[in-house]
């Protein structure tokens, strides 16, 4: 697991290091979230979550970075804790066309690894982009790592992505996205899908009702192949 954190660590440097060669088109946009949700009556439990998203633009290059965190708890104990770190490079081309590189760390212990760590390159387009709507397509080749609990063995596999994401303005305050993505490999596919209806309260401040879903083909012995969210944020943009 430190190896895969210490190689994020460092694929998030070289991708700030060879943005920062250029000067920014503006600062740092992008929002932090946070969710707490309180059960009671026939189902007692918590809900804590974290979200924070920051991209940064370039003339030539495009800065992305995640992070997420989630806990949940019952009158039994810890039933869900899971955290999520990401980081993309976008190289510009002519047109709404891009290469880009991305990494991704997943440390959930409840999903019988210790962690999954993805690297993928490929390229991309924006196919419609107007003041209403707004879709990009991506796909390429990449690399999985994953530490499975029992046993304490690690699969490598090969994979192709592909990916969309899409949003929809549907008013002035309002705004559907939906994130897909699946990677095929020859042992495994994963699919995870996040969609999101935001509804501004000011100018830094919105409301978020979300739907995160991963399913993957094959999990361990005792695991279960799909893990799905219902959360609402608040939102902090900046």
């Amino acid at each position: 697991m430190k190896k895969s954190v210490l190689a994020l660590a460092l694929a998030s440097a070289a991708v700030s290091g060879v943005a920062f060669a250029e000067e920014a088109k503006d600062g740092w946009t992008g929002e932090a979230s946070l969710t707490y949700i309180l059960n009671n009556g026939n189902t007692e439990g918590e809900t804590f979550g974290a979200k924070a998203k920051a991209v940064r633009d370039y003339e030539k290059w495009r800065v992305t970075g995640k992070l997420e965190g989630l806990n949940q708890s019952n009158e039994t104990g810890r039933t869900g804790e899971k955290y999520f770190a990401s980081a993309k490079l976008d190289r510009k081309l002519d047109g709404d066309s891009y290469l880009f590189a991305l990494v991704e760390h997943e440390d959930d212990r409840f999903s019988g690894f210790h962690y999954q760590t993805s690297f993928t390159a490929g390229y991309g387009q924006t196919v419609i982009n107007n003041d209403t709507h707004k879709l990009s397509l991506e796909g390429g080749p990449g690399y999985r790592r994953s530490e499975v609990e029992v046993g304490d063995h690690v699969e490598e596999e090969a994979f192709a992505r592909g990916a969309l994401d899409y949003k929809w303005t549907v008013s002035e305050n309002s705004t559907l996205t939906e994130e897909l993505s699946v990677e095929v490999g020859e042992e495994s596919t994963i699919t995870k899908s996040s969609t999101k209806f935001k509804t501004k309260i000011n100018t830094q401040f919105s409301l978020t009702l979300g739907y995160d879903i991963k399913h993957n083909s094959e999990v361990p012995e005792g695991t279960k192949n799909s893990d799905s969210t219902t959360y609402v944020t608040l939102d902090y943009s900046f």
